[in-house]
């Protein structure tokens, strides 16, 4: 996976709602969810590729200084919110299905 800082190719609702948790100091777990509502061009199935690189990418999540300038300029957020993106590092578990199965790991339904 290249370099490539991502962090604000998100949804401004994650990151204002992010805020909304950080103010209200509750420690109380959260869970955003990556997903799709329907098949592409009215497919039967859908193929999850990109697993490793997009968990990567997760482990990876910080916000640059550059990142930090750009939402203080949207004139959204507190400074204090601000500082703590500055060291943002994700923290948590991730859920997925497996790319592909292996002869050990059988998906049985």
């Amino acid at each position: 996976m290249s370099a490539q800082n991502l962090t604000l190719l998100t949804d401004l609702y994650e990151l204002t709602m992010m805020q909304g948790y950080f103010e209200t100091q509750e420690n109380q777990t959260v869970v955003f969810d990556v997903f799709f509502r329907d098949n592409p061009n009215k497919g039967g199935y859908s193929i999850m590729a990109g697993l490793d690189q997009v968990i990567d990418y997760i482990k990876n999540l910080n916000f640059s200084y550059e990142d930090v300038d750009y939402l203080r300029g949207l004139g959204l957020f507190s400074e204090d919110f601000l500082h703590y993106l500055s060291g943002f590092h994700f923290s948590g578990d991730i859920y997925a299905i497996p790319e592909e199965a292996s002869s050990s790991q059988e998906n049985r339904f």
